[in-house]
C-alpha cells in the first residue's frame, strides 16, 4: 500500500510558515503526531489517513508557491491511483 509522504507534508508546513505546533491544532493532532508524520514513523505514516492530510492541505494551501501545490497535487493523485 503507498502511502503519503512525510517529507514532502513538511516541505508544506515550512513553506507555509508553521511550527509543528501551530500545525497540530490547526489539524487537530499532536505536535507528537506531526514529527512522527514528518520523520515517517512506520506505524504513523502507515496509519495516516485522508482526513488528516486534507487537514494539512486546507491549512497550508493559500501560503505555499504553486510549484508546491503541483507537487502535493501530483502526490495524491498517485496516491489515489496506486489504491
Amino acid at each position: 500500500m503507498s502511502h503519503f509522504s512525510g517529507k514532502e507534508l513538511k516541505k508544506l508546513r515550512k513553506e507555509a510558515g508553521f511550527t509543528q505546533k501551530l500545525l497540530a491544532g490547526k489539524v487537530g493532532i499532536s505536535r507528537e503526531t506531526v514529527v512522527a508524520i514528518e520523520n515517517e514513523h512506520p506505524k504513523t505514516i502507515e496509519s495516516l489517513n485522508i482526513e488528516v492530510v486534507n487537514a494539512w492541505w486546507q491549512a497550508c494551501r493559500h501560503l505555499v508557491s504553486e510549484p508546491s501545490q503541483l507537487s502535493f497535487k501530483a502526490q495524491v493523485m498517485k496516491f489515489f491511483a496506486l489504491q
